[in-house]
């Protein structure tokens, strides 16, 4: 019987190698099945023939006869064949030669039997093993009992374990003497067996006894013994001593419970440690993820699903981190691609994409992930979300951009409105305005309005009461304040602003220098516009604004004081500078122009300009004094002389002052001064020198000129009576010609000096000069000085204005120039005569020029030209021609230059007034 309670034919067989066995079972049902199919075949075919028989009795007794005795034959040979095999002969079997049923009968029988035999002869094999086992099995003890438990077998293996001897227990004492006597007091023997009865087997370990009385550990399986009609009749016990194991199992225990000691330790540093880092991945601000190799997410923390706008983590690891999260999967692909060259991207800009498709900056950092055995079975990293940061990049870079506008001008008029376009980049407004409290503090001016519309009853400029309005109470209590609705706002300004369109305002006070000075506005035209997040960024520019409020205050009170002072400096006729230490200009007025010909901005662009235009001869005494000054050798120059050419080429004096400019410790940092035209001073001076020396000569002059012009008229009516009385011839003739020559000539020096010496009427008509140059050259043309090689150029201009000259005085002037250019040019030449009119609206003065190609003026003598009694022409003149030219131009208010080169000619420039009111006698 197995545990199941049926009959088997059971084959043990043991494995010493595992020093396990095994049982195959053989169902005996099987057997019997077989046998009874023989069986009830032979039945059925009796049956079936004993109704054929009886069917066809009828039809012919003798035929069925025949056919009863052929077909009974091989039945009884069936019958006789399955009674042996019933009595243990496994050898029968059946021959039939027919081909009808019987035949397929006795093959099949022949078939069962040969199945029964081998079935048999392996039972039979498997009894006489299990057999041997049970004799011969020396590492496990086999004991058979019966019910009562009674040894019946006790093979070599228990008699190794127990030491006694088989004879010696078999029949004659019960398992009771195996096991220690607490158990068997106790009935855990008895219900060993019980329970072994009832189930069928029984596993447990065991404390048994050796014959020495030594308990040792044992591990028993107890199973039934059964009859074949399934009754158990015993029972049989297979023993395994199990001390060594136990021992093994102790120190195994023990290591096993220092292990678990050390594992469960490690084990709560790994949960405290996968307890920290797991809270660390969740509530990281930043995403933290892991992707298989296709980028496929395996998870990601709260921070990543939150970043990129999906409801939950389990939808966003349905998704692909390249396909479905990079803005463009290009970049993804690329991405990819690089952290499998290197193994790992740092902080790597990407630009990643929100469930519903914006544009997120993101900094990546990614590794691959690797097994044990180093291949890679991933992706894992850190993305930042950037927009923040981004944010913060761009305000700051708005607030540099806005506090360099605010630097970049002093009157902040001029940059607001570039300010307004920075400021509105963080700030979304319609309207934004600058309210400056006044010196009583009792009104607001809008100071400043930016709008993007037209029409407002607040523009800048205004005034209104603070009293009632958002910026007064701002101002009143130094504090933001917003209007989230001005259709429901109770400010005087909210419902002219509602009007206008804008909905909601924000006010921020403006302090400068610890004094609130008025408030920076801004409106929306939508309701609730204004945050806490404008309020900070305002915060960062307000400081900066009010200062450059105040500074543009402070440069309007000294613009305007400039302004005075600036026009008092620019009405001034003398030249103001200001240099700083480089040599650079910082300041000049519009005097320059007026007397250099310069413009400030030559000077500004080009400031080697003012050392240029000082006379050579000047230029290094100037320099030195300069340099005095910036050293603080000298503490003031005046007073310093020297003579600069002009634009135009004219040469002047002029008389300048210099003073140090001193920074706060009192450092010379540059100079100033003023620069005076004392050319007019110069020429009056000289002139008075000039007169003091002229009177005395010209007393001298008219003294000797009358003591000498009665001897001389004598003399001249002597030799013109002997003329009309003498007939000379040869020689004599020629000396009495050359007595009358000089005796003329004699005359005429006389009369020069006479002219000189005594006063002339001078009469100013309206004339046309030009007819009066042309008169000139009309004589000039008659003289015998004058011949075919001399050239007249006339250059004169259209339209030029009459004058108020005394005609006869100036005819002399011009044919004194006229007869010095003839005399310039023995061998001929060219006299060229420029006449034009006034180029500017304030000039009175017409200018004629007459120039020579003759051989010029030494320089060392052009200054002396002028002076009586000079001449070059040694014998021929008297000196006096120039001297009488300039002081006629003088007296008609006119100016008299000569510029001259040797070898090249000679230039007088006159310069007549139009108009000229002198209608007096002067002296010549």
């Amino acid at each position: 019987m197995n545990y199941a309670g049926e009959k088997v034919v059971g084959v043990w067989y043991w494995i010493p190698e595992l020093k396990w066995g095994f049982i195959a079972e053989i169902s005996a049902d099987e057997v019997l099945l077989a046998m009874n199919k023989v069986k009830s075949s032979i039945f059925e075919v009796l049956s079936y023939l004993t109704i054929t028989g009886v069917i066809l009795a009828v039809a012919g007794i003798a035929f069925a006869l025949v056919i009863g005795q052929k077909i009974a034959r091989p039945i009884m040979e069936l019958t006789a064949a399955t009674r042996k095999m019933s009595a243990g002969d496994l050898s029968q079997r059946v021959q039939m030669h027919t081909r009808d049923e019987i035949r397929e009968l006795a093959d099949a029988f022949n078939v069962m039997a040969e199945s029964v035999r081998e079935k048999t002869n392996t039972l039979q094999e498997t009894s006489n093993f299990l057999n041997s086992i049970l004799v011969g099995s020396t590492e496990h003890s086999i004991i058979a009992a019966d019910l009562g438990g009674n040894i019946l077998a006790f093979n070599e293996g228990a008699k190794r374990m127990f030491g006694y001897e088989a004879e010696h227990l078999i029949s004659k004492s019960g398992i009771e003497i195996l096991f220690t006597k607490a158990d068997v007091a106790s009935g855990k023997v008895h219900t060993m067996l019980e329970t072994t009865r009832v189930a069928g087997r029984y596993k447990k370990e065991m404390q048994l006894v050796r014959k020495n009385g030594e308990v040792f550990a044992g591990y028993g399986t107890v199973t039934t013994r059964q009859t074949t009609r399934g009754e158990p009749n015993g029972f049989v016990m297979i023993i395994r001593d199990i001390t060594e194991q136990k021992l093994l199992e102790q120190e195994l225990q023990s290591y096993m419970m220092q292990l678990e000691k050390i594992v469960e330790e490690r084990t709560q540093k790994l949960r405290v440690s996968e307890e920290k880092y797991r809270r660390l991945f969740e509530t990281s601000k930043d995403v933290v993820f892991f992707c298989d190799t296709e980028c496929q997410f395996i998870d990601i923390n709260q921070a990543g699903v939150d970043l990129f706008g999906y409801d939950s983590k389990s939808e966003v690891l349905k998704l692909n981190l390249v396909q479905h999260l990079f803005f463009s999967p290009g970049e993804g692909k690329t991405i990819k691609e690089m952290v499998g060259r290197n193994g790992f991207i740092k902080d790597h800009e990407v630009e990643l994409k929100k469930k519903e498709g914006t544009r997120v900056p993101c900094l990546m950092t990614t590794n691959l992930r690797r097994d044990e055995r180093n291949n890679i079975i991933g992706y894992e990293g850190i993305i930042i979300d950037l927009t923040e940061r981004k944010k913060i990049e761009r305000e700051k870079d708005i607030m540099n951009n806005i506090n360099k506008i605010l630097a970049s001008n002093l009157d902040i008029r001029e940059v607001y409105k570039s300010f307004g376009e920075e400021l509105n980049k963080v700030i979304d407004f319609d309207r934004m305005s600058i309210t400056l409290l006044d010196e009583k503090r009792d009104e607001f001016l809008i100071f400043a309005v930016s709008k993007d519309y037209y029409d407002s009853k607040l523009e800048e400029g205004m005034h209104y009461s603070k009293y009632g309005t958002l910026a007064g109470k701002v101002v009143e209590n130094c504090e933001v304040y917003v209007v989230t609705d001005t259709s429901q706002g109770h400010f005087s300004t909210d419902p002219i602003l509602c009007k206008e369109g804008i909905k909601s305002r924000l006010s921020f006070p403006l302090i400068c220098k610890g004094e609130i000075i008025g408030s920076l506005n801004f409106g929306s035209k939508n309701v609730r516009n204004y945050s806490e997040n404008h309020v900070e960024i305002i915060q960062k520019i307000a400081p900066q604004l009010a200062i450059a409020i105040d500074n543009t205050c402070l440069f309007d009170k000294i613009k305007d004081s400039e302004e005075k002072y600036r026009n008092l400096v620019e009405d001034i006729e003398d030249v103001i500078f200001r240099l700083d230490r480089k040599g650079r200009y910082l300041f000049l007025n519009s005097a320059l122009k007026n007397v250099t010909g310069y413009t400030p901005r030559e000077f500004y662009d080009n400031p080697s300009i003012a050392m240029e235009m000082i006379h050579k001869n000047d230029g290094e005494f100037v320099r030195e004094t300069t340099r005095k000054v910036l050293s603080g050798e000298l503490k003031v120059s005046k007073d310093l002389e020297y003579r600069i050419n002009c634009k135009n080429g004219a040469e002047l004096w002029v008389s300048q002052n210099t003073y140090p400019i001193k920074d706060k410790k009192g450092n010379i940092i540059g100079i100033e001064g003023i620069m005076r035209d004392i050319t007019n001073s110069k020429k009056i001076e000289e002139q008075i020198k000039r007169s003091e020396r002229l009177a005395s000569i010209g007393e001298l002059a008219a003294s000797i000129a009358h003591e000498i012009r009665n001897p001389l008229g004598a003399i001249s009516n002597s030799v013109g009576m002997l003329k009309r009385d003498l007939s000379l011839r040869g020689d004599d003739q020629k000396l009495f010609e050359m007595v009358v020559e000089e005796t003329d000539r004699l005359n005429s020096i006389i009369t020069n000096f006479l002219t000189f010496a005594h006063p002339a009427d001078y009469h100013f008509v309206r004339s046309d000069i030009l007819e009066i140059i042309d008169e000139t050259l009309f004589l000039l043309e008659q003289d015998a000085r004058f011949h075919e090689e001399i050239r007249i150029v006339k250059m004169y201009e259209d339209d030029i204005p009459d004058v108020y000259v005394d005609r006869n005085w100036i005819r002399k002037v011009f044919w004194n120039l006229l007869v010095n250019s003839i005399d310039a040019m023995p061998r001929g030449g060219k006299i060229f005569i420029r006449v034009r009119k006034p180029k500017e609206p304030n000039n009175h003065e017409i200018e004629i020029v007459i120039a020579d190609t003759g051989s010029g003026i030494p320089p060392e003598i052009i200054r002396k030209i002028f002076e009586p009694f000079f001449t070059t022409k040694k014998s021929k003149g008297t000196g006096l021609g120039l001297s009488i030219v300039h002081r006629i131009v003088d007296n008609h208010g006119g100016v008299i230059d000569v510029r001259s080169k040797q070898n090249k000619g000679t230039t007088f420039t006159l310069r007549l007034p139009i108009k000229n009111k002198q209608m007096k006698t002067v002296s010549v």
